[in-house]
């Protein structure tokens, strides 16, 4: 009775442990929490029943196979054949570093100590247990934070070799340990090579976990710089909207609609040589320094009531070339930082045409960069749907009529395109904003 309760503990131990090491080392996501209980229950159920029909064995290769098929069904669609090729090496970490936490801590103190095993055993489970309650408890906060410091993150190449190989090291040398516990000869050098092996397999694993979660923590860190850096430009984009008084809140609806936007033709799978998570995430960041230019521009000149004047407005075309100016010198004492190129486009071809009649640089059709061709669509919408000093807000539908009439001569097709797909989504926006 006591071997199947230990039995039926180590299954459980180990399956945690399984899924652990799949969220927590492997960085692999997770599907949806409902659906992740969910298929949670199911495997406890469909491991419980290994073990009580095949044994011990084949329930924990049951369980190796369902965190496969949990890492397949959180992955997209289109990359779920190659998650599922994947499998191999994943079911080597698996095994690999499972092996190397419990060869010291269950293997070597019951081969020492074989009188007092069961009860050492128990023991173990039981301070193991309370310690995964006490992390499903207590470490609430650090788990939000770690999902969010790994949200983009996933293992490099070169973090994914050293685990592969270190498991596969790991695997030979449990083989080769539990030959020599089985052997009937086993002396006191055999004692001895026991405790130092099992000592090395633990440092390995150590390491490899360690490995991991310092660049989950390198990770975290250029999160937070990333977050403390995007709020000093959106801080610095108010300051210099602010005087606009008739463009309040525009930089962010802007970045908004431009975020819906690229992922619209990512979805479509248009310009997928450009439109990459980082390339959109840095979009999104780079959005509101468009205008930035404007900081040349008087008052009296950008808070006019009334139309412009052919000097004036020459005047206010100038905002497109003084904010590439300015973000090009930041670029020289920042050094070359990806958003910032993307928004030096931004701010210097957000007004030209797709037919060639914008401004400053009158450049047409693929002379204008993709960033800034989404960006126009985005920033007119926005003009058209905002109240101004000059002019009432425009309803939604009407505005949105000119953005279509205007696909091929003011706007690219394809970001049109995707205006309309999306226009449940803009709207949507809208008054999330307290836009009408």
């Amino acid at each position: 009775m006591l071997l199947y309760i230990l039995d039926v503990f180590e299954t459980a131990a180990t399956s945690i442990l399984f899924f652990l090491i799949k969220k927590y080392v492997l960085l692999e996501k997770e599907i949806s929490p409902k659906k992740q209980n969910i298929f949670y229950l199911i495997t406890a159920a469909a491991v419980t029943l290994a073990l009580l029909l095949f044994g011990k064995q084949y329930a924990e290769i049951l369980c190796v196979a369902a965190v496969i098929v949990n890492i397949v069904m959180a992955r997209p669609k289109e990359r779920r054949v190659s998650g599922l090729l994947l499998s191999v090496p994943f079911a080597l970490v698996l095994y690999g570093i499972s092996n190397g936490i419990w060869l010291p801590l269950m293997v070597m103190p019951t081969y020492l100590f074989p009188e007092y095993a069961g009860l050492y055993l128990l023991l173990v489970y039981a301070v193991l247990f309370a310690a995964f309650a006490a992390f499903m408890i207590l470490g609430r906060n650090w788990r939000r934070e770690f999902s969010k410091s790994t949200k983009d993150r996933t293992l490099s190449p070169g973090e994914r070799v050293v685990l592969v190989t270190g498991a596969a090291l790991q695997i030979v040398f449990s083989v080769v340990l539990n030959n020599t516990l089985q052997s009937e000869t086993s002396g006191v050098q055999e004692k001895k090579y026991i405790v130092m092996s099992s000592l090395f397999a633990f440092a390995m694993t150590a390491a490899f976990v360690i490995m991991i979660m310092q660049g989950n923590k390198r990770n975290y860190y250029l999160r937070k710089y990333n977050s403390m850096q995007s709020h000093i430009i959106t801080t610095m984009a108010d300051i210099i909207e602010n005087r606009d008084e008739s463009t309040g809140g525009h930089i962010k609806r802007t970045a908004k609609y431009v975020e819906i936007l690229a992922k619209e033709l990512q979805r479509q799978g248009k310009h997928t040589d450009i439109l990459t998570n980082k390339y959109i995430s840095d979009m999104v960041l780079a959005a509101p320094l468009h205008d930035i230019g404007k900081i040349h521009i008087s008052d009296t000149v950008l808070n006019k009531p009334g139309k412009l004047t052919d000097e004036e407005f020459a005047l206010m075309k100038t905002h497109t070339t003084a904010g590439r100016e300015l973000l090009e010198k930041a670029r020289g004492e920042m050094g070359d930082i990806h958003y910032l190129n993307i928004a030096i486009e931004m701010a210097a071809y957000h007004h030209e045409w797709e037919n060639g009649n914008g401004y400053p640089y009158g450049v047409k059709g693929d002379e204008i960069p993709l960033c800034a061709k989404i960006l126009a669509v985005a920033d007119v919408f926005d003009a058209l749907t905002s109240k101004r000093v000059y002019k009432p807000a425009m309803p939604f539908a009407k505005a949105c009529s000119i953005i279509r009439e205007e696909r091929g001569t003011h706007f690219d097709e394809d970001v049109v395109d995707a205006f309309t797909v999306s226009s449940e989504k803009i709207m949507a926006a809208m008054k999330s904003f307290g836009a009408e």
